[in-house]
């Protein structure tokens, strides 16, 4: 069986996260840190977060249960974001919202409301080529995706 991806993927990874503008991190000799201000604003982000559920109600092998929330966010550089999140229920994105979102080094805090939570999701994030994931700084959360130059929500 035959590995895809292997340096080719890695060198894709790397190019596309130049043209992004992303640091990348995960090559030798790298030394730029991410700043979420600089690095993230003007570009959309879709990702996923995991939050735990509000009641701790086992799911059906007894383990803890968390919810997950698809969402896409273009971050202005004005501090505001425009987010939608994915509603299962309806089948469909939620309308826009403007929400403000701000970055401090590596942190980014946005609010969206299908997280329903009381104030702004605050992460530390990671990020490689396009791509990024991150831990919960102010609320227990995990969240990973990609980005994307420009506004890609329509």
């Amino acid at each position: 069986m035959r590995r895809r991806g292997g340096w080719r993927g890695l060198a894709c990874a790397a190019a596309l996260g130049a043209t992004l503008g992303l640091p990348t991190g995960a090559h030798a000799g790298n030394t730029d840190a991410l700043d979420v201000a600089k690095d993230l604003a003007g570009k959309t982000l879709s990702g996923v977060v995991y939050l735990p559920r509000d009641t701790l109600a086992p799911d059906a092998d007894a383990t803890p249960a968390l919810r997950t929330v698809m969402f896409q966010a273009y971050l202005a550089p004005d501090g505001h974001a425009r987010v939608r999140a994915w509603d299962p229920a309806a089948d469909r994105y939620t309308a826009i919202d403007t929400e403000p979102w701000h970055g401090d080094g590596a942190t980014l805090c946005l609010s969206v409301p299908a997280f329903a939570l009381p104030d702004a999701l605050c992460v530390a994030l990671h990020a490689w080529g396009p791509e990024f994931a991150g831990t919960g700084v102010n609320h227990n959360a995990m969240v990973k995706g990609d980005v994307q130059p420009g506004e890609a929500l329509r």
